[in-house]
């Protein structure tokens, strides 16, 4: 646009906010003109600039909390040019200095004009005299903050086990954050050599980083001090880059090839992390066969981080984890933690193949690293434990909670195209990871063992380099070249593009045609059957090329193709085939529905467990998702639910259960809520009072009771209640008191809810602060946020708003807590409009975990009312920063829950009293 009257771009401003914001960096971009200045026209690093080595020397300072150093950037330019550019963020810059290198070893200074922080780009503008193409050294002096929060270079502490306070120096980067540490070229397109020198106390501490140790030369640069450097690194993005000051000891084992594989931890906390370094040993051995590359660095180290923001980082040869993620301790820990440690372990040792070893070009292709460690994990943990059928736990893990974001028109495409770090930050989300993840292991299904052999060959081609999709496609069908039936289509980038470049997913729909054929077509799933949208919107037209896996009451899995272009697809079979079921084990990426007469039949299958768990999963998913999106009537999915009466498996509960609580939450305010507990209760109550609360059986077992006594409680089971608040009881009158491990978190959830004190939460609070377990801790947050007492809930948000209280990572969780409370829903809505700029001064606009609170505690909101609050909020804070896509999504959920409660309420009504009669 060029010329645009002032009063018009005030109309396009407005329009903007009452979209939720969305269009306004869009009309900012296109009204936007050229400076002429580089550092304010682009938010990337020019490519014409790399970085290929990097010697970095920093001095943490423990006691004030604050950290200096020096980096000289061994740089290359392929051009002519006036100036350079690195990044940094809320550094000192004290000196700067640019050399040229000529033939290799003598140096020229060069002409330096001027040297400034641009803030906007968080950009070090270098401007110089002309200099020609050639290599050059930058070299900056610099200090900083240890207290900026818990991403960069930040400060951390605990408590040991003499009750003193210690404290520690350690990073966390990825995404944006290398430039809060020391100036770099902070974007995953430069791949660079580094050289570090950290600074420790001589006495008590030690220093870690992603290379062994070098030399350590003790009374630099003080008596008390030490300087140790490191091995220098192989070619590696700034994100990978960790270093770490701390007082930790390690446990240590030695893989076959004779690397040492170390996990860090505070001394009285180390033997929780045996079950991660045995655990991950024993990854690591996998991945090297399945990736047919080894390990590629002399050392892995894993290490427990007290302040962590997030579950863990795959910092090359030294993996940082949030305590949660890591420890476990089998006379304290539930089934869902040791499952926890073992998924993350798996997760970011995947990713020293896929995104360590070979990158992302850059963060439109985040899925290249996140979905694929987001599926690989599920391989890492079944290696260590065939019997947790990890493979039947997929879909309920990644594949069915992602839905339900990805039926939104507020969704996005896998490969998004992205810029500035808000955005970035919000790349991090289920799409990149979930979705990622489910379409993988859709291609892998279809391909068979082609799959392996491509990606073996992908991580050969671009090791020590960056990749895009289309990389992987190129690869991905070499391998399967000669190996898909004839007549199909054999291009996975052409089949691909249909999944990751356009956004939502189908739903295929099933009528019998004729006794010995089924037709399939196929049309775009959105949860709310009122959203409009323009298919010519997607190259695709919100079509996809889909793989058809299916078995009947005569055969076993076959595999055929919808693809895009087909109107339908007939499947033919014997004319005795009495029922037929798609999508087995929930390999694909879309929805199935059926005639409601083909639903009773599966019901029936269901409830005499023909079907697989994971098919039984999909079925009560399907189905009760399809009813809310008006493509099945409610009493359909209904009579399928009463199949839960004779299910005693883990993963179809787990499917169904998260929807019959929230039909639950959104009836709460209605007349229908009792009749409608009081159904779900008679389908709970046979495997509830089979399992009970005491920490028995197998695996899925306790991952089953887990849900099992989660449903029970919420629909008011009495025995249920009073069992909770007995075994609270008797632990709040002596807390040595052995809690069972798989319920614990649920005792102190339920206990509160029927007789809570005052007394009781105070007794709760103390030992919570004492505490040294953060995954105890965590659990005992869980517990008090569900007090009925408002005003108790008012002063555990006020008191946890100390740091010396409720550390800064845990804050939010506990404002989630209490809104899944139905108690404390409207407090912390409230609560967090009140206090929305303390909230923003403390986490930044750019806190992906800080934009996703808004959706979280909204999540059941279903009245006008709160739609109108809603709106006035963001109208109020237009700047959202990396929760931009996160106010569309919270805005499209309330506005689907108020037509859901005034579509559904009298039909499920209906239906229950039918089920009466």
């Amino acid at each position: 646009m060029k010329g645009v009257p002032y009063a018009a771009l005030l109309v396009l401003l407005h329009l903007s906010v009452a979209w939720g914001g969305i269009m306004v960096e869009k009309t900012v971009k296109k009204l936007k003109t050229s400076s002429g200045r580089p550092w304010e026209d682009e938010f990337r690093l020019p490519n014409s600039t790399h970085p290929d080595h990097y010697d970095l020397y920093l001095h943490p300072d423990l006691v004030t909390k604050t950290f200096s150093g020096r980096v000289t950037i061994h740089v290359t330019s392929s051009e002519t040019r006036d100036h350079f550019l690195v990044h940094t963020k809320w550094l000192n810059v004290s000196q700067t200095k640019v050399v040229k290198v000529v033939e290799g070893e003598t140096t020229e200074d060069v002409n330096i004009i001027d040297a400034f922080e641009y803030e906007p780009n968080e950009f070090w503008v270098i401007r110089t005299s002309v200099v020609e193409p050639g290599t050059y050294q930058i070299s900056m002096s610099f200090s900083g903050s240890l207290k900026t929060g818990i991403v960069g270079f930040y400060y951390s502490d605990y408590t040991d086990e003499e009750g003193v306070q210690r404290g520690l120096a350690t990073t966390k980067f990825e995404p944006t954050y290398a430039r809060r540490a020391f100036p770099c070229f902070d974007e995953p397109t430069f791949k660079s050599s580094y050289t570090i020198t950290i600074v420790r106390p001589s006495e008590r501490y030690i220093a870690l980083s992603n290379m062994p140790v070098k030399n350590e030369v003790a009374g630099q640069p003080s008596e008390s001090l030490t300087e140790v450097t490191f091995e220098k690194s192989v070619p590696m993005v700034t994100y990978l880059v960790c270093f770490i000051v701390c007082d930790f000891t390690y446990k240590e084992t030695t893989m076959s090839s004779g690397m040492p594989f170390r996990v860090y931890a505070p001394k009285g906390r180390i033997e929780n992390s045996q079950y991660a370094l045995d655990t991950g040993a024993k990854i690591l051995q996998m991945y090297e066969g399945m990736f047919d590359l080894p390990f590629p660095l002399p050392k892995s180290d894993m290490a427990a981080i007290p302040d962590y923001s997030s579950g863990a980082t795959e910092h090359w040869g030294i993996i940082t984890f949030r305590e949660t993620s890591i420890f476990y301790n089998q006379n304290q820990s539930s089934a869902v933690n040791k499952q926890r440690v073992a998924s993350v372990v798996a997760h970011e040792l995947a990713h020293q193949w896929f995104g360590n070893l070979v990158t992302l070009e850059w963060w439109n292709d985040l899925w290249l690293n996140e979905g694929f460690a987001s599926y690989v994990e599920f391989k890492g943990v079944d290696h260590v434990h065939p019997e947790w059928e990890m493979e039947s736990q997929f879909p309920i893990s990644n594949l069915q909670p992602v839905f339900v974001d990805d039926a939104k028109l507020s969704s996005h495409s896998i490969v998004q195209t992205v810029e500035n770090p808000d955005e970035i930050n919000a790349m991090f989300d289920s799409i990149s990871y979930d979705k990622g993840s489910s379409v993988l292991r859709m291609l892998e299904d279809f391909m068979g063992d082609s799959f392996q052999a491509g990606i073996n060959a992908f991580l050969k081609k671009y090791a020590y380099a960056n990749a895009v999709t289309k990389d992987l496609w190129t690869e991905l069908t070499l391998a399967w070249e000669g190996n898909h039936p004839e007549g199909e289509k054999g291009d996975v980038g052409a089949i691909m593009d249909t999944w990751t470049r356009q956004m939502g997913y189908p739903v295929v729909n099933v009528v019998r045609s004729a006794p010995d054929s089924f037709t399939l077509t196929q049309e775009r799933f959105l949860q709310d059957p009122t959203a409009e949208y323009d298919p010519s919107e997607s190259e695709f037209g919100y079509r996809w090329d889909i793989p058809i896996g299916y078995i009947t009451s005569h055969s076993s899995l076959k595999k055929t193709w919808h693809y895009l272009e087909q109107e339908s697809l007939e499947i033919k079979v014997d004319t005795e085939v009495s029922w037929l079921k798609l999508n087995v084990n929930q390999k694909g990426y879309y929805r199935v529905n059926y005639e409601p007469a083909m639903w009773d039949q599966l019901a029936d299958l269901c409830a005499e467990q023909v079907l697989q768990p994971p098919d039984r999963a999909s079925l009560y998913d399907d189905a009760l998702a399809l009813a809310d999106a008006e493509l099945l009537d409610y009493p359909v999915a209904l009579n399928l639910t009463r199949s839960l009466a004779f299910e005693t498996d883990y993963v179809p509960w787990n499917a169904a259960s998260g929807h019959l609580i929230d039909i639950g939450r959104l009836l709460s305010e209605t007349i229908v809520y009792q009749p409608f507990s009081d159904y779900v209760l008679t389908l709970v109550e046979p495997v509830y009072s089979s399992l009970g609360w005491a920490d028995t059986g197998d695996h899925l077992q306790k991952l089953l009771r887990t849900d099992v006594v989660t449903i029970a409680c919420i629909s008011g089971s009495n025995g249920c209640l009073q069992e909770a608040a007995t075994e609270l009881q008797s632990w709040i009158s002596d807390a040595t008191y052995p809690l069972p491990l798989g319920t614990k978190r649920q005792v102190y959830r339920w206990g509160v809810v029927q007789g809570g004190t005052q007394e009781m939460w105070e007794t709760m609070w103390q030992r919570a602060l004492t505490e040294t377990s953060a995954t105890e801790t965590d659990n005992l947050y869980f517990g008090m946020a569900n007090f009925q007492d408002t005003g108790i809930l008012e002063r555990f948000i006020e008191l946890s708003q100390d740091e010396n209280n409720v550390r800064s990572q845990n804050f939010l969780h506990i404002l989630q807590y209490i809104a899944v409370n139905s108690a404390g829903s409207d407090l912390v809505w409230n609560w967090v409009r009140a206090n929305w700029e303390w909230l923003v001064d403390r986490y930044t606009l750019n806190d992906r975990y800080l934009g996703q609170l808004i959706p979280n505690i909204s999540k059941y909101f279903s009245t006008p009312r709160k739609l109108s609050e809603m709106e006035e909020f963001f109208a109020k804070y237009p700047e959202a920063g990396a929760g931009e896509l996160n106010r569309q999504q919270a805005l499209e959920t309330v506005r689907s829950n108020i037509r859901w409660v005034d579509a559904y309420a009298n039909t499920i009504l209906d239906w229950l009293n039918s089920q009466k009669q």
